[in-house]
């Protein structure tokens, strides 16, 4: 056989070995409105939370970075003080990555019945980017009652329609004047300060923070998922300001809090 015929049949059969190799499945969509799309990530590095299921939010026809630009991330984010600059995410690396991802159609649709097997025994965190009060609640339900834990974050607590998401969520805080408030709707909640600010009464240092001397992971220590009952009395959680929108932070300070 001729050498150039050899040389077109391994090329031939490589093509074929690589056809059948199963493509792995990094991602899934949770939920698809017309202007957002809920997409569930299964491996993540961040050393914050650990290997965590990883539940983003998106605009879906921007990518974030222009999102925020347009001002269209308040689709996603509401009326969060943290948007745009002050974000912690940074989202030129990995929310923009898996937008991309999505819109290359890499992320197919989950069904609720295969629920079991991706978040079976796995922890969950709702809304690495994005508010995770925009997954509908039934979806949150159905993840909780099969995962291994959860946390979440919401800056959204103040609002009636959805104060269902407080056994599941913590209500975001960015003001002391928040929390007396947070706690009587019913939450616990996790606030941001700055390095010199106080620590209230009922609240606990983030043990995976810094300051916390990185003593766990968010894998580990789930402290962050949400008052499960009016009788859960465990202590809200406190962290100095942090991220690539650290810096943004004190300005943010001398705002009045979101009525």
């Amino acid at each position: 056989m001729r050498l150039d015929a050899i040389i077109a049949l391994q090329a031939l059969s490589k093509a074929i070995r690589r056809t059948k190799r199963k493509v792995e499945i990094r991602g899934y969509v949770l939920y698809e409105s017309q202007d957002y799309v809920v997409i569930a990530t299964l491996k993540s590095t961040n050393g914050k939370t650990g290997n965590m299921v990883q539940i983003w939010i998106f605009y879906r026809h921007q990518k974030p970075t222009d999102a925020v630009k347009s001002g269209n991330d308040a689709t996603v984010c509401f009326n969060c003080p943290l948007r745009g600059e002050k974000c912690y995410v940074n989202l030129a690396k990995a929310p923009n990555g898996i937008w991309k991802a999505y819109q290359r159609g890499n992320y197919p649709v989950l069904t609720s019945d295969r629920y079991p097997e991706i978040f079976g025994g796995r922890k969950v965190r709702f809304g690495a980017y994005g508010d995770p009060v925009l997954v509908p609640v039934e979806i949150v339900r159905a993840i909780v009652a099969i995962a291994d834990g959860w946390t979440g974050y919401t800056h959204q607590w103040r609002k009636s329609e959805y104060q269902e998401f407080r056994q599941y969520l913590m209500a975001s805080c960015d003001h002391t004047s928040d929390v007396a408030l947070a706690d009587s709707l019913g939450w616990r909640h996790f606030r941001t300060r700055l390095a010199d600010g106080a620590i209230l009464p009922g609240e606990i240092i983030c043990p995976a923070s810094d300051e916390g001397g990185k003593r766990t992971q968010c894998i580990r220590c789930l402290l962050c998922d949400g008052k499960k009952a009016m009788s859960d009395a465990r202590k809200s959680i406190v962290i100095i300001v942090h991220g690539v929108g650290a810096k943004n932070f004190v300005p943010l300070m001398s705002i009045a809090p979101a009525a």
